[in-house]
């Protein structure tokens, strides 16, 4: 981790103290950066938030880290009760969120009079709300974190632009900033509703995610709430909206268990958008993934998809996934192991499939 001059370190929570310090309800900083919500903690540059607990009932927002807000810490906390995010960071860099329980948060979204999300059907005036999300945030690390039952989602880390994923107050004149060498790894993530559990994807048209790694995080899937909708799970690398791009993505060594989608997904859903060099190994893709048949027809551990149905105007290309790797990974308790549709057929090696009945291993087309 990059650090300052200890003169210029401030530290937020009880250091050196034994166990967590609650915190009092919040006073709500209103409006913070303009985005028309509401935070709990805005930490400052080179700040440490460790040992507490973030009860952000009443915000919308648990820890906000903003613009320019560098080199902040957060180890051992827990953010629970934000309307919106337990923790956002924004236009941001050298952030560390690590051994910290993220849970509660983001069950406020929802409003039935709001029009239904692109993609995800949800009725919210926020398009994203996750337990932890970055949005054109990089060379930052999420590690050893305990997220859960959170209403929208786990881990999101996307682009920035005139389209704020993470606001509901927009602002066409922003200036586009892409995601790139963040580090997802080691955190546990189960019942996170409505959104991925994890998810690297671009928001802005010629959005950029560049050079992420996920890496030795277990998903469990918990099923459908009857309250909260489905526990969707899964790891997904996208590249969404038109003339963007998603590259030098790894996602090795994970486990995951009985997600709604597939168990991992490489996505490019519009013209002009493609993936490109994701590498998928060594994983551990169990149970019956894709049980709600979103992208593949049947459950699906490795899902490739490039859309089919993109509309394409003249002289634009094809949503494609370039050079895709698939190699190593255990498979087992899906109809298909590996299944993918588009121009380009991923690369697969040495993958142990175990298919069920009348399933196939690998399925392009």
């Amino acid at each position: 981790m990059v650090v300052a001059a200890t003169a210029s370190l401030s530290v937020v929570g009880a250091v050196g103290a034994v166990g967590a310090q609650a915190a009092p309800a919040p006073t709500c900083t209103k409006n913070v950066d303009g985005i028309g919500l509401s935070a709990s903690v805005v930490a400052q540059s080179n700040q440490m938030i460790v040992n507490r607990t973030v009860n952000a009932t009443g915000c919308d927002i648990g820890i906000y880290i903003g613009p320019n807000v560098k080199n902040v810490t957060i180890n051992r906390v827990t953010v629970t009760g934000a309307n919106f995010d337990g923790i956002l960071a924004q236009r941001t860099t050298y952030l560390t969120v690590k051994n910290s329980t993220v849970t509660g948060n983001a069950f406020h979204t929802i409003d039935p009079s709001a029009p239904a999300l692109p993609g995800s059907g949800v009725h919210s005036r926020v398009a994203q709300s996750f337990g932890i999300s970055l949005f054109g945030v990089s060379h930052s690390t999420i590690t050893h974190n305990n997220v859960y039952n959170n209403g929208r989602g786990g881990i999101g880390v996307m682009d920035i632009g005139p389209f704020n994923p993470g606001a509901l107050t927009q602002n066409p004149k922003a200036m586009p900033a892409a995601s790139a060498n963040d580090v997802i790894s080691n955190n546990t993530l189960t019942k996170n509703y409505n959104g991925c559990a994890v998810v690297v994807a671009t928001q802005n048209p010629g959005g950029r995610i560049v050079a992420m790694s996920i890496s030795g995080n277990t998903i469990t899937g918990t099923g459908m709430s009857k309250t909260w909708g489905p526990d969707l799970g899964g790891i997904v690398v996208a590249a969404n909206t038109p003339g963007s791009s998603a590259v030098g993505v790894s996602v090795h060594r994970n486990t995951v268990t009985r997600s709604a989608e597939g168990a991992i997904v490489v996505n490019a859903e519009s013209f002009n958008a493609h993936t490109w060099g994701v590498t998928i190994d060594a994983n551990v893709l169990t149970g019956g993934n894709n049980w709600l048949s979103l992208e593949a027809p049947k459950t699906a551990g490795v899902i490739v998809f490039a859309n089919p149905q993109a509309e394409v105007p003249p002289n634009m290309s094809a949503p494609r996934n370039q050079a895709t790797l698939v190699w190593n990974n255990t498979i087992s308790g899906q109809f298909y192991g590996i299944w993918s549709v588009g121009d380009d057929v991923p690369l697969t090696l040495r993958n142990r499939i175990q298919v069920a009945t009348g399933g196939t291993p690998i399925s392009h087309s």
